[in-house]
């Protein structure tokens, strides 16, 4: 480590760059859903990275206009205000090309012949990074990281060739985190793709009205549908049912708060997104006195303020706090009680419409009409179908938690040198 050094985040390897904040600063009525150049939101830089799931744009005119903030390849965006510390890096993978920070960001652009892009990117997601931001971080009701002391930071620096060595180490685990998590997501949508083929659009139902074999289904299952709608236009002998006869509703209660703990002392506790991973619910806090229970499997909707709707699902038995209810299908039918509140999770969020707060009461939930068949032997062909789909996800989600944990741990450890290159890519090479 003799030839590693350290330097301050701004001097030589790096210049932090503020966006513009200037008369011509885009206001909200010009933002538009589409546009010449993505101006970045809070939204948009996660600590996964990027997420393009929702974006406003301003026009060539409006971009044109402003002096500062414009990315280039390469650089790192940084959340210097509210949510402090969340990174995204704007590499070749990402499809937009003009692309703006707004005010509660910096961009950290790496001088390349000093410091590679990527082992940036992966400092200022270590601990290495965010235990030296955590004391420079000013204001409770809006935290702010100011560039000035966004300077104090200290970045090791060890020779290029090694940079680039531990990056490929680290992102090799990154791209197999990535690449299962669109897997993950393309079987996700496979089973809501049936699940709107058979329940919503009625494609068998209509095949046989027209004389033909509904596609790619056998002939044991396709007897199972009926060949002609009602005068409510739906398939003969289904109907609209509640929520609450189809699947067990189990609205939270919050526990008293003097049995809380983090110590991993009693049940898991969920009371909100606070509590939600990128898929499961993670274990944050416990309490000792349970009050109402989800289990393994259920789907768990937030129910309150914005937002209302996000789910995740119970790796576990947890207790349900006030904020979030968990949902489970009658016996044999709960991946089609998933796919439907999924899909018409919109519809149900119109309960919460115009609301100051929003919220889903017991009677929103548990009243929720689905369209579903009187006989449920269709919705167990359904299910029966699409759990493997499932079960493959699951699977590929816990791969993915034992890959972040294994990149969490040789981060840290690799960007102090405390581990050599060679005995970290070995570690990856077992399981990448």
């Amino acid at each position: 480590m003799s030839d590693w050094h350290s330097e301050a985040l701004g001097f030589e390897a790096t210049q932090i760059l503020d966006g513009d904040r200037g008369k011509n600063y885009p206001s909200k009525q010009q933002l538009l859903p589409s546009g010449d150049c993505l101006f970045l939101s809070a939204a948009n830089v996660t600590k996964r990275g990027f997420d393009f799931s929702s974006c406003e744009f301003i026009s060539a005119e409006k971009d044109n206009s402003l002096r500062k903030g414009k990315l280039q390849r390469h650089d790192c965006v940084l959340t210097t205000r509210g949510t402090v510390g969340n990174v995204a890096y704007f590499g070749q993978e990402v499809s937009f090309e003009n692309i703006r920070i707004n005010s509660g960001m910096v961009i950290i652009r790496p001088d390349q012949n000093r410091l590679s892009p990527k082992f940036l990117s992966f400092f200022l997601r270590s601990e290495a990074f965010s235990d030296q931001i955590v004391s420079l971080t000013s204001g409770s009701a809006q935290p702010q990281l100011p560039i000035r002391d966004l300077k104090q930071v200290q970045i090791p620096i060890p020779p290029l060739h090694e940079q680039r060595q531990i990056a490929a180490v680290l992102g090799a685990l990154d791209d197999k985190i990535e690449l299962n998590r669109k897997t993950a997501a393309t079987l996700e949508e496979m089973a809501r793709a049936l699940y709107r083929s058979w329940f919503v659009d009625f494609d068998p139902v209509w095949a046989k009205l027209e004389g033909r074999a509904p596609a790619h289904m056998d002939p044991a299952t396709a007897a199972l549908f009926p060949d002609r709608f009602d005068e409510e236009g739906l398939p003969e002998g289904w109907e609209v049912q509640s929520l609450k006869s189809l699947a067990t509703v189990t609205m939270g209660l919050s526990p008293k708060g003097t049995s809380y703990n983090d110590q991993a002392i009693g049940t898991p506790l969920c009371n909100g997104p606070v509590e939600y991973g990128d898929f499961f619910l993670k274990k944050a806090k416990w309490t000792t006195a349970p009050t109402r229970l989800a289990e393994r499997g259920d789907l768990i909707i937030c129910i309150r303020g914005s937002t209302t709707g996000r789910h995740a699902f119970a790796d576990d038995e947890y207790c349900l706090g006030r904020g979030v209810t968990g949902i489970r299908g009658n016996k044999g039918t709960h991946e089609f009680i998933e796919c439907a509140v999924l899909s018409n999770m919109p519809t149900l969020l119109e309960k919460t419409t115009g609301s100051v707060f929003p919220s889903l009461s017991k009677d929103d939930i548990c009243n929720f009409e689905l369209v579903a068949p009187n006989d449920a032997s269709v919705i167990r062909a359904f299910c029966e179908l699409v759990r493997p789909f499932r079960e493959k996800a699951w699977n590929i989600v816990e791969e993915n938690q034992t890959l972040a944990t294994l990149r969490d741990t040789l981060l840290p450890r690799l960007m102090s040198g405390d581990l050599r290159v060679g005995e970290a890519r070995e570690q990856v090479e077992d399981v990448a």
